[in-house]
């Protein structure tokens, strides 16, 4: 016998026939509002109960959920009551529930034991009839009234209107003084605007003035530079024409020699006890260059006379053009880094030369007056080119000769770059004339070390008597490289630069006839260490007498004792240098004279 409840609604007519299955419970009476008591029913198995709708939502969960829960929902309601139930035989062992889910499921033990004491039912689906009736009546019931007062809303504020009443302006009346007053304002307001108009013309007009008067000014100053620059280049193509007679007529007296021995002769002066030397007659040296001291001071006015011209006259050009200006900054720039990659090897020399040429090539297109801007490119050449030899020469005399490689083949293309190289020298170390400043009576010491290339260091002090002496030593290295440079340096053509050897000869003729100074020995054995085999290869016999002489008369002469410890130390070094010359017969040569194929 199997045990069920069923109620009934008395106020729906809805009812529902299902199938009960449930395990035997207590018989139970409940009470709802609205309702008729329940009453207890004993049925056959299979047999059907009618169930209210709204105990039906309270009873019932989902076929998911009550699958799932079946077996808990038992073991729930047993731990709550402490009463046994009964199980089926197939029900499996339960997992260990955690103490805080026991916890929680004994704190719910009277809904679950609600929930075992009730049957599980199986309902059927209600019918979509019944879901559209119930739909129609609650939006009879709820719907309709809420959409026929909106419409009533809609319709009184469609027929509401709110009207202003308007108000007739006054007429305005204006007293006869007050309009007088309103015009004579109006007629200063006038005036006034009249008058600012007028100023703002007349200064404008007065500023156009103003930029005439200067546009004229700055035309006629360019005007007396473009003479003057006419001038310049007029006197400097006559000057050419007169050495190109002169290099002519001294082929030609060379040529009627040319069976005639060099002779050099060295006679000890009676009055200062010196050596008295003259080029020997095979030698190319130039008409404008002596070895006398009356001529060497000529020839380097010559230089310095140009040097003035270049930072009085083109330097001030090249700078009032902004254009102009910023193109030599970044060409500079060009320069500077190719020679500081130069290497001990052709390939660099090549590269950095035509690189460097390129520069050069390309200046003379950048504006009407390219000559300009191309004399001022090949004036940075040749002090990027000094300026290598301050920095890297004087520590390593080596890094001379690719250096002085990489000018001689830019000399071949441009020989205006060999002026330009004497006139950084010059300026820099006047023993490249040579030339021995003496200080003047009441001269600062100062300024007489400034005078003759002493440098500042940052904190406004000189520097040391070393770093000076190491400074020439590196600029003459890199005068007697470009001297000695020729075919048997590794470079196509080197004999045609302007500086060729035989000014290596006119150098050492003027240091031999001058009076030693303590910085002399170091600057000779520095231009024999570089030049000397060169020189002993196109000069031979005569050579070998002048450095005899440099052995024996010229080295005995030098006073050390003004001097520091700089000048004993290289005058032992020459000293050392000759005498090993003279067993072996043999100049020393500085190591990377012939620059290397790769």
């Amino acid at each position: 016998m199997r045990y069920g409840l069923f109620f009934y609604d008395s106020e729906s007519d809805h009812e529902e026939i299902v199938e009960l299955h449930s395990h035997p419970v207590e018989k139970q009476q409940e009470q709802q509002p609205g309702r008729t008591r329940g009453k207890t029913v004993a049925f056959e198995d299979h047999s059907k109960a009618i169930v209210s709708p709204l105990f039906r939502q309270q009873l019932l969960v989902s076929r998911r959920r009550r699958r799932r829960a079946s077996e808990n929902t038992w073991m729930y309601a047993r731990q709550s009551l402490g009463t046994p139930f009964p199980m089926s035989a197939a029900t499996r062992m339960l997992p260990i529930v955690p103490p805080q889910q026991q916890k929680a499921a004994c704190s719910k033990g009277d809904r679950y034991r609600e929930l075992a004491t009730k049957a599980r039912l199986v309902l059927r689906k209600v019918s979509t009839e019944k879901i559209n009736s119930a739909r129609a009546i609650a939006t009879q019931t709820y719907a309709r009234p809420i959409q026929r007062e909106l419409e009533e809303t809609q319709r009184f504020l469609a027929n509401l209107t709110v009207s202003q009443p308007q108000q007739s302006a006054k007429p305005c009346t204006m007293d006869l003084g007050v309009e007088e007053t309103l015009k004579r304002v109006n007629d200063m307001r006038k005036d006034f605007e009249q008058k600012r108009k007028d100023e703002a013309e007349a200064k404008l007009r007065k500023q156009k003035e103003l930029e005439e008067q200067k546009r004229k000014e700055m035309q006629t100053k360019e005007d007396a530079i473009k003479q003057q620059h006419i001038k310049q280049a007029q006197e400097d193509e006559m000057r050419k024409k007169k050495q190109t007679e002169e290099v002519k007529e001294e082929e030609t007296a060379r040529e009627k020699q040319q069976t005639t021995a060099a002779l050099l002769t060295a006679a000890k002066s009676t009055s200062t006890g010196q050596s008295s030397l003259s080029l020997p007659l095979s030698s190319p040296s130039p008409p404008s260059l002596s070895p006398s001291s009356s001529s060497s001071l000529e020839w380097a006015s010559r230089y310095r006379s140009m040097y003035r011209q270049l930072m009085d006259t083109l330097a001030p050009t090249i700078k009032s053009n902004k254009a102009v200006k910023a193109y030599c900054f970044k060409q500079r720039g060009i320069i500077v880094r190719s020679f500081g990659q130069l290497k001990d090897s052709q390939e660099f020399v090549n590269r950095v030369a035509d690189t460097v040429k390129k520069v050069v090539a390309d200046a003379a297109s950048q504006t009407s007056n390219g000559s300009d801007v191309q004399r001022w490119m090949l004036n940075l050449v040749a002090k990027a080119i000094v300026k290598q030899a301050e920095k890297e020469v004087s520590v390593a005399h080596h890094a001379a000769y690719p250096l002085a490689a990489a000018a001689v083949l830019i000399m071949q293309s441009y020989p205006l770059l060999a002026d330009m190289i004497l006139v950084r020298l010059i300026k820099k170390c006047p023993y490249v004339i040579p030339e021995f400043a003496s200080r003047k009576q009441g001269q600062p010491a100062d300024e007489y070390l400034r005078s003759i290339g002493y440098k500042e260091k940052d904190e406004g002090e000189l520097e040391t008597e070393g770093i000076y002496v190491e400074r020439m030593a590196g600029m003459i290295a890199l005068f007697a490289a470009i001297v000695q440079t020729s075919n048997a340096s590794g470079i196509r053509n080197a004999q045609k630069h302007p500086l060729s050897i035989k000014f290596g000869w006119i150098w050492m003729a003027r240091m031999l006839n001058q009076k030693p100074r303590s910085v002399s020995p170091l600057l000779v054995h520095t231009f024999l260490s570089i030049a000397g085999t060169s020189m002993m290869a196109t000069y031979g016999r005569q050579f070998k007498k002048l450095v005899d002489v440099v052995a024996t008369e010229w080295i005995a002469a030098i006073n050390t004792e003004q001097g520091g410890p700089v000048a004993v130390a290289a005058k032992s070094n020459l000293k050392g240098f000759l005498e090993e010359y003279r067993k072996t017969d043999v100049l020393k040569e500085c190591e990377g004279r012939v620059i290397k194929r790769f």
